[in-house]
């Protein structure tokens, strides 16, 4: 192992880590891929999404692999706030199945939180 290697999980089987620090960039990242594929694949749906207390929910878009979710958070003061994109995933943990919200960001508030053609999300750039 090369000093600049970081420490492989404690429950990660050391020929597997062994495997994969034989890999170039490439190779790694294409084991990244699979992995997470292997992880989709063998995930079972959640239920639909469901807001929370002073969320609504814009716009759903079912992706390979990812749920697209456009959901507006009702600001402090009861006004309606700003519609925020997220990725959300299925994934397995030890206690069952769960889901990974990642933030993908702030949307213009144009033909409920899609693009000026309504076809999906606006680019918070723009």
């Amino acid at each position: 192992m090369d000093d600049s290697d970081p420490t492989p999980p404690v429950d990660l089987p050391s020929d597997v880590a062994d495997c994969l620090r034989g890999l170039d960039g490439h190779d790694l990242r294409e084991a990244i891929v699979y992995a997470q594929e292997l992880l989709r694949a063998r995930s079972e749906q959640l239920p639909d999404v469901e807001p929370g207390a002073g969320e609504e929910v814009v716009r759903v878009l079912e992706h390979e692999g990812y749920t697209e979710v456009h959901m507006r958070h009702q600001r402090d003061d009861g006004a309606s706030g700003a519609v925020y994109v997220y990725h959300v995933t299925t994934e397995p943990h030890r206690d069952g199945k769960r889901r990974h919200w990642s933030l993908v960001g702030r949307v213009e508030d144009r033909d409920d939180a899609g693009s000026a053609d309504g076809t999906g999300p606006s680019d918070p750039e723009e």
